[in-house]
């Protein structure tokens, strides 16, 4: 870290010494040649603006203030539906309180209408009463049912149930013969303001379009100075973004952006020594140092591969530690994490350069073993179980021992990753259901998923790499 901020200090250093001409001086410049007309033309527009927008905001408000409070009640209405049907089901309080909050403020939305102009006052007023009275109506039903359900009355009247549905539907067809009363008024409104608003765009756009003539020289002067060196530099960032090789970012038109070109690129130099080490740390499980689950399903893939395409051969052992939650109940965490690291060392002496090594689970670990017959994967899996169950752990003042589970599975054919996974995972359970501490075979052509149900092995990691 020291290093970084020393070299990054050294680049700010060096900006003193650079002799490109500085980008503030010239937009300095530049601003004060259309500053006077970019304010007058500024200010013109935004008078008209301010002003057209009034005109439009008072066209609209009588489109919101009728049509919104009608579409809102009619989502209220939809909504109540939802925590009367949960009631029926469950009886949870939760849902009987929602429903009759929302209905009380349904009743209060339609005691309350809406003003409209002289002539549809009456009919808007009739609607809004017919409406108030069916919901009304169906409140009150719902209330019985309610209270049917609290006095734990097993039968529900079927017809208080279709009574209370037929006052919701005809609710909401009163409010949408409503919004049939306003359709004609609300599009003339709408006609009005979309008029204005045309109107107000093309004043706004005429302004702004003097002041983009009178600022047309002093761009395209800038253009090549400032635009260039912009686009190469999005041009660097889209290539490292993606993770391509990177060349050297090398901008001179202006000292500031010659000063972001020389901290760029030794921040590219600084990211590119690190991507190394990311890539190993996400391989490797953070405990036992071993392989992780992500690396494990990778070279998992790389190696079925392999044997699709040559009809190669290979085994997998699953290997699950017995009781190991007992190991923490007794002795702590940190003796079971000292338990975990000791079995990974031993798991890594019993096999071959050639074998592959990883933790699956939080007291699982798998072997992929390469061009192995079954006659040896079981040797090594015996080796293993016999090593682990005549060790002696100790932590501490504490002595413990520790048994194994191993599964084993030949993949001879041209089988799924899936039903490898899933045979492995299904000798590993025989060797649990028959009394832990022993290994177990499973032949990948004689499971059928009728005999199998996944429990270590999930074929949703396949999705990881």
């Amino acid at each position: 870290m020291s290093d970084t901020i020393q070299k990054l200090a050294t680049g700010v250093a060096s900006i003193k010494n650079m002799t490109a001409p500085s980008l503030k001086n010239r937009l300095r410049i530049s601003i004060l040649v259309i500053i006077l007309p970019l304010f007058l033309l500024a200010g013109t527009g935004f008078y008209f603006f301010q002003k057209s927008t009034s005109y439009f905001n008072l066209a609209i408000e009588g489109i919101v203030s009728d049509v919104i409070p009608v579409t809102e009640l009619k989502d209220k209405i939809q909504q109540t539906v939802i925590p009367f049907n949960h009631y029926l089901k469950n009886s949870k309080l939760d849902d009987k309180t929602q429903f009759l909050q929302l209905s009380n403020e349904i009743k209060q939305g339609l005691v309350n209408p809406i003003k409209l102009e002289q002539q549809n006052h009456s009919l808007a007023n009739d609607i809004y009463r017919s409406a108030y009275l069916n919901w009304r109506n169906a409140h009150r039903i719902a209330t019985k049912i309610f209270n049917q359900i609290d006095n734990s009355d097993a039968h529900i009247s079927h017809e208080l149930l279709q009574d209370f549905y037929q006052y919701v539907i005809e609710t909401t067809l009163a409010l949408d013969k409503l919004h049939l009363a306003m359709q004609n008024r609300v599009e003339i409104r709408y006609q009005k303001a979309k008029a204005l608003k045309l109107d107000t765009l093309f004043l706004i756009s005429f302004v702004f379009l003097l002041v983009y003539i009178s600022s047309l020289v002093i761009i395209i002067f800038l253009n090549r100075s400032i635009m260039s060196p912009i686009q190469k530099l999005e041009q660097w960032a889209l290539k490292f973004s993606r993770d391509k090789k990177v060349e050297t970012l090398d901008l001179k038109s202006y000292r500031e952006f010659e000063f972001i070109a020389t901290t760029y690129n030794k921040l590219a130099l600084l990211l590119h020594e690190d991507q190394a080490i990311l890539k190993q740390l996400s391989q490797k499980d953070e405990l036992t140092q071993l392989n992780n689950r992500r690396s494990f399903i990778s070279h998992l893939r790389d190696e079925h591969n392999r044997h699709q395409r040559y009809n190669t051969r290979y085994s997998l052992m699953l290997i699950d530690v017995d009781h190991m939650s007992s190991v923490s109940q007794n002795y702590g965490e940190h003796a079971t994490d000292l338990t975990l690291i000791q079995i990974s060392k031993m798991l890594e002496d019993a096999i071959r350069p050639t074998d592959f090594l990883a933790r699956y689970g939080e007291d699982e670990f798998i072997v992929i073993l390469p061009e192995v017959e079954i006659h040896g994967a079981n040797n090594t899996a015996e080796r293993i179980r016999n090593s682990i169950s005549e060790y002696v752990f100790k932590v501490n003042e504490f002595k413990f021992g520790i048994t194994v589970s191993i599964g084993v599975s030949l993949i001879q054919e041209n089988h799924s990753l899936s039903e490898v996974l899933n045979c492995v995972d299904f000798a590993l359970q025989q060797a649990k259901l028959a009394g832990r501490n022993q290994v177990q075979f499973c032949n990948a052509q004689e499971l059928t998923p009728s005999k199998f149900q996944e429990k270590y092995l999930k074929e949703a990691d396949l999705k990881l790499s």
